[in-house]
């Protein structure tokens, strides 16, 4: 946050004083001569240099075309020595800044190098290969990580949500391939598969695996804190679902703690609503569904997890970024043996809200919905017009594009 406004108002600033000095310099007929300047050239390019930083990180083009915005931001160090040659007096004012961005990139630098161990990769239909690592330990539920493999790019880090729970014995990643990297990404791990298994199937594992990985991180701290308000709601669309997986099997482990069953008072209430592309995708995590499932029906536990799933295609269908459809004819349609209710076709998310308000009534609620930015927008209005003055819906969202 601290870094999009101090960017947006260096951005201001600079524009603002290059607008100002070239219209002086115009009205005095002095531009040829002010441009003539090398340090005036110098200043230019740095101003030039921090546009371009702007334009890559605007939301559209950052989400589809990550390493576009992540590659630019190299022109950092161009604004940075362009402003201190152009800025005769005053380096002063950009040198803490920059001393503590040395300071960050070397704590960083340094924590790449933490001793991260693969326990296993699985691919799953839908082009999903899911991770599954020892050696980094989160602080909170949907936070991110900074992952780097030298076999699919030796110099982009590509962020990721982490899917399972603080205190967690293992990190879990999942990678969807949507954009050049994951795809390349989904590749490189195929290939291993192949050599592995002699046959790229659907849900193969490699355990142990002979990947190298660096994992930056984790970073992020959301709005709400997860588990204060009694009732949960989380809307995932597709795989969306992994700050919806972490965040409930933190409550739920939670409920399991002794000091949790002692108190009556404390009641947790987790509602899911999942809308995936095809049945098949709830492989991705009808393992964890399955365990999180099995805790919250203990009586003994202080939570409740209703999960509700709804795909879009039909199960034997071909998905859109999946192989061939004879082959998914050939495997017979897939049958969910997860828990919860499994519904096709899109579902009314106002409807669901208000069942979800009937049920916990008068409760206040936190949702967290993940998914693409149609997804987002029915949800905001849903919870907006499902809070009342006995029970509001507070929502923190997270956007991702196709």
């Amino acid at each position: 946050m601290y870094h999009r406004w101090i960017g947006r108002a260096t951005v201001v600033h600079a524009t603002i004083h290059f607008a100002l000095n070239t219209r002086h310099d115009i009205v005095t007929d002095q531009l040829a001569e002010a441009f003539a300047s090398r340090r005036i050239q110098v200043g230019v390019m740095a101003w030039v240099a921090l546009c371009i930083i702007v334009i890559t990180s605007i939301s559209f083009i950052r989400r589809r075309w990550f390493e576009a915005f992540y590659y630019s931001h190299a022109l950092f160090f161009v604004f940075v020595v362009g402003a201190l040659i152009h800025a005769t007096k005053g380096p002063e004012f950009l040198l803490p800044g920059l001393f503590l961005w040395v300071i960050d990139r070397a704590i960083r630098f340094m924590n790449n190098f933490r001793r991260v161990q693969v326990k296993s990769v699985t691919q799953y239909p839908g082009d999903v290969t899911k991770f599954k690592i020892e050696g980094l330990k989160t602080t909170h539920p949907g936070q991110i990580t900074f992952m780097q493999i030298p076999g699919v790019s030796f110099l982009n880090w590509h962020p990721f949500t982490i899917a399972s729970a603080p205190g967690d014995k293992e990190t879990v990643l999942a990678v969807r391939g949507l954009g050049g990297y994951t795809k390349k990404l989904q590749h490189n791990i195929g290939a291993k598969i192949d050599d592995r298994k002699g046959e790229n199937t659907p849900g193969a594992t490699i355990s142990p695996p002979t990947i190298s990985l660096r994992l930056d991180g984790p970073y992020g701290v959301g709005d709400i804190q997860w588990g204060l308000d009694p009732v949960t709601v989380l809307v995932a669309g597709g795989i969306g679902i992994t700050p919806g997986i972490s965040i409930a099997s933190y409550i739920i482990q939670r409920a399991t703690l002794p000091d949790a069953e002692s108190n009556g008072s404390a009641q947790w209430h987790i509602h899911l609503l999942w809308i995936i592309k095809e049945i098949r995708h709830t492989q991705w995590f009808e393992e964890e569904l399955k365990h999180l499932a099995s805790l919250a029906a203990n009586p003994v536990y202080p939570v409740s997890f209703d999960i509700t799933i709804h795909y879009t295609g039909t199960s034997a269908a071909r998905s859109a970024d999946s192989g061939n459809a004879e082959e998914y004819a050939m495997e017979g349609p897939y049958k969910y043996e997860g828990p919860g209710a499994v519904f096709q076709g899109r579902p009314d998310i106002a409807k669901w809200f208000d069942g979800v308000k009937t049920q916990r009534y008068g409760m206040d609620v936190a949702v967290n919905a993940c998914g693409p930015r149609h997804m987002i927008e029915s949800v905001r209005k849903a919870a907006a017009k499902a809070s009342w003055e006995k029970g509001l819906f507070h929502v923190e969202e997270e956007v991702f594009e196709f």
